[in-house]
């Protein structure tokens, strides 16, 4: 039986891609996967700005985060928080910062995309749900 995204984004990893918002941008992710042989299985998308971001559930997310990344292109597991920031100095020390006063290590961090006036960040720490709950909920995606 089929799960529902929510169900994948409850219980499993899933994958997060970033596309610009222009045509053929989704049939550059969908055919990457079905050209692995890698079977979507939830999907979800909605435009953040000049960006898509597209959240999936697939038959192995491990291949599929490795063709898309290969594919070229920007793509998460859930393992990581995906937020976005003013992209001007100083937003990502105050993030920073707010994760050290609640003594959360940050284990990885990467910049995804940057759009006019906004970074969208990817973030794992020793307590993602902690660090979750210190983001403001609309800039997380």
């Amino acid at each position: 039986m089929s799960r529902s995204l929510s169900e994948y984004q409850e219980r499993d990893r899933h994958i997060i891609v970033i596309v610009p918002d222009e045509a053929g941008s989704l049939a550059m992710v969908t055919e990457a996967l079905a050209e692995a042989g890698i079977n979507i299985e939830a999907i979800d998308g909605r435009l953040i700005g000049e960006l898509g971001v597209i959240t999936l559930g697939t038959s192995d997310d491990d291949a599929a985060l490795r063709v898309l990344l290969k594919a070229g292109l920007r793509a998460v597991t859930s393992d990581a928080i995906i937020f976005r920031l003013p992209n001007r100095p100083g937003a990502l020390a105050r993030v920073a910062r707010l994760f050290g006063s609640h003594r959360l290590n940050v284990r990885t961090i990467h910049i995804v995309h940057r759009l006019a006036g906004q970074a969208i960040l990817a973030v794992t720490t020793d307590d993602d749900d902690k660090a979750r709950s210190l983001l403001d909920r609309d800039s997380l995606l």
